[in-house]
């Protein structure tokens, strides 16, 4: 006598792994843009009725005409330019110092991990719009000051996220690669970095968006081109239309910017995950 199987449900309630993944991505740009959208309406309204004299707050429709046609021109895209060279200058210093600084701390010795991290704390709450004035006096005012204003507001969080993920890397990992005759050096490169690289590229996204702000701080507070002397000379002759069009131009960048290095590390990590 031959058993039949005992089935316990349809078939098509057994679904592959993965499957419920497009949904909730769509989902979430779902809800992602659908916030935009709903904070972009508001502004409109506000600044149509209770905000309406505002002289520093315009309305999406006059940012994204008016406004954006004047950022366009050729002196506030040479503004544009001069802060994004800043920007891509300081930080190329903030990810080849950071990242080696943080790894090396972190690998040198549990004690002198603990004491180092401590002070890397403390660096990285300490406010430093108070030292800027002390850089014009060390590197002159301009590039040079703006430049290291915004490495120091990078560099920080890089060189403390960095050096958490490289100390907590597996031992058996570095013990297996000892065993097997790797030097220290070796052992750095082929596997505290590979391990540690999810986290690398997370405090490169970090570490970009407060080295822009660096940046612009450093142009705001004392400089004669930029982006923030552009706003600051925006704000005083109550500009509101190209004032709002460069501060959306630079959030474009930099979300730009950030989404980039999150491609960067979800391939990174899906990668590290095979």
């Amino acid at each position: 006598m031959t058993v039949s199987p005992i089935v316990t449900g349809p078939a098509s309630h057994v679904r592959p792994p993965g499957r419920h993944a497009p949904t909730l991505r769509t989902q979430a740009a779902l809800v992602r843009w659908g916030t935009i959208a709903v904070a972009v309406l508001v502004w409109e309204v506000v600044t149509r009725t209770v905000l309406a004299d505002d002289p520093y707050l315009a309305p999406p429709s006059a940012v994204l005409t008016t406004g954006l046609s004047q950022v366009l021109q050729p002196d506030a895209l040479g503004e544009l330019w001069n802060t994004t060279a800043r920007f891509l200058v300081s930080f190329a210093v903030v990810a080849a110092l950071g990242i080696p600084l943080g790894i090396v701390l972190g690998r040198i010795s549990r004690a002198f991990y603990e004491g180092s991290r401590d002070v890397v704390t403390i660096l990285y709450a300490t406010p430093l719009v108070p030292f800027y004035p002390l850089l014009v006096l060390w590197v002159g005012l301009g590039a040079p000051s703006e430049i290291a204003f915004g490495v120091l507001h990078g560099i920080v969080p890089v060189v403390l996220i960095v050096m958490t993920a490289s100390h907590g890397v597996r031992s058996d990992l570095l013990e297996a690669a000892h065993t097997m005759g790797a030097s220290r050096m070796e052992r750095l490169a082929a596997v505290v970095v590979p391990a540690s690289l999810g986290e690398i590229v997370g405090a490169l996204k970090i570490g970009a968006s407060l080295t822009m702000l660096g940046v612009l701080l450093a142009e705001l507070m004392i400089s004669i081109d930029g982006v923030g002397s552009f706003i600051a000379r925006q704000i005083v002759n109550h500009q509101a239309e190209r004032l709002d069009a460069m501060i959306l131009v630079v959030c474009v960048g930099v979300v730009a910017v950030n989404s980039l290095l999150s491609a960067v590390e979800r391939r990174v990590s899906h990668d590290g995950g095979r």
